[in-house]
């Protein structure tokens, strides 16, 4: 009996899902892979399209809780401690839900992600909510759009649009304290061998952020001295020893760097034209 049992549920599921049309998502899924400073994000959401309906204070009521997209309850995965305007979000996956209003939205981080919408939704699990101001644009979005945009060194915006309405979220990055970590752990706490790629990379961090020159040029220089023949490392021990006033060393390594560029047998990767440029500015 339990053979004839199963054998019939096993051919009613055949025929069910034979039965089944497939039939294209209106509101089809959207996976972004994005790196936002030092951290990695992963949005995902149902991306919906305007199909000349009336969205915000209609189709999305206003005051209400929504989903931030359709089907499932977005999502958004990072991989490293960030912050949301000004809200600190550990490493993990959450859910990204929101509440529209005409002048301002309240976003909400929900630690809760695999809720379908907002079914399920408990105000309880909620790790932050924060109000950001709704902005007007003069052109219309059709498609519900969420990306990052505006990049620095320590973040970018998470913008939402759609119809006329855009919402920006400022998201912070602590590179500098993740890069500073790495520093201490990779040259200036071990004892390990370390290569010029590890030096070059200190050293042109300090550069960027025009701090710890000294040590900056000191590293640069022991990137070449272990990799002689990477000339670009030499144009940027060049380039911040004539910011220190080193003018002899510059040149000296503006002149060896132009050498070995035009020399390159594959390309000189726009370093005749950076050597030319900082030729100029080394007094003679």
């Amino acid at each position: 009996m339990k053979i004839r049992f199963s054998l019939f549920l096993l051919l009613f599921t055949s025929i069910s899902l034979l039965a089944q049309i497939e039939m294209p998502s209106l509101s089809p899924k959207k996976i972004t892979k994005q790196e936002v400073g030092l951290a990695n994000f992963t949005l995902e959401y149902g991306q919906p399209s305007k199909n000349g309906r009336k969205i915000y204070g209609s189709l999305i009521p206003y005051g209400k809780l929504w989903r931030t997209g359709a089907n499932a309850s977005t999502k958004i995965t990072v991989d490293k401690e960030v912050s949301f305007s000004g809200n600190k979000i550990p490493a993990g996956t959450y859910g990204l839900y929101s509440i529209p209003n005409k002048k301002e939205w309240t976003i909400i981080i929900h630690k809760k992600s695999k809720l379908w919408g907002a079914g399920g939704y408990q105000k309880e699990n909620d790790l932050v909510r924060f109000t950001v101001p709704s902005q007007k644009t003069n052109d219309i979005t059709q498609t519900l759009n969420i990306r990052f945009e505006n990049f620095t060194i320590n973040g970018a915006d998470l913008v939402i649009s759609w119809e006329k309405t855009k919402i920006t979220i400022p998201v912070h990055v602590d590179s500098d304290a993740i890069i500073e970590n790495q520093i201490k752990t990779k040259i200036t706490s071990t004892d390990k061998i370390i290569n010029p790629q590890t030096y070059f990379d200190a050293a042109q961090y300090y550069y960027q952020k025009n701090k710890n020159l000294n040590t900056a040029f000191e590293w640069f220089n022991k990137a070449v001295e272990l990799r002689p023949q990477a000339f670009w490392y030499v144009y940027y021990k060049a380039e911040l020893a004539l910011k220190l006033g080193k003018d002899d060393i510059a040149k000296e390594g503006a002149t060896k760097c132009l050498k070995a560029a035009k020399n390159s047998k594959s390309s000189d990767y726009g370093y005749i034209a950076k050597c030319s440029i900082l030729f100029k500015s080394i007094k003679n």
